[in-house]
């Protein structure tokens, strides 16, 4: 992993461990899987107790450098927030409460896990129960 997405990632996660309503964050797709390019971007999940407040208020994405446009997704369960910094880092904060993995895991969410996943934080063990789910049933 390159030097600018590993100082993100320890931006984004020494900022949420001080954030009561951050349950957890995970990083999801080819980061998690080792495989990013050098046009990749960067998939966080942020599993949140107040998913509207991160999105409609979005200025807690300065702290993680300076912003050069943000683009709004509607996935269902995740609302994305896709920023591309200044410095050419494309990320995209995947918002979402626990109902993203709540048992049984929906079909979206098992893709999602399936195709890679690194739990950064995981305050409320919903992350880890959710990845032993999909872990398990892709076993069998």
């Amino acid at each position: 992993m390159k030097k600018q997405v590993k100082d993100l990632v320890n931006a984004v996660v020494k900022w949420a461990e001080f954030k009561p309503d951050i349950l957890g964050v995970a990083l999801v797709g080819s980061y998690a899987r080792d495989e990013a390019k050098i046009d990749s971007d960067v998939d966080l999940m942020f599993l949140t107790l107040t998913p509207k407040e991160l999105i409609d208020r979005p200025d807690w994405i300065t702290e993680f450098g300076n912003i050069k446009s943000i683009k709004v997704e509607d996935w269902g369960l995740v609302t994305s927030v896709r920023v591309f910094y200044q410095d050419d880092l494309e990320v995209e904060y995947g918002i979402t409460t626990s109902e993203w993995v709540r048992l049984p895991i929906d079909g979206g969410t098992r893709r999602v896990i399936s195709n890679g996943i690194k739990i950064l934080l995981d305050k409320s063990g919903l992350l880890e129960k959710a990845l032993k789910e999909v872990s398990s049933k892709n076993r069998s």
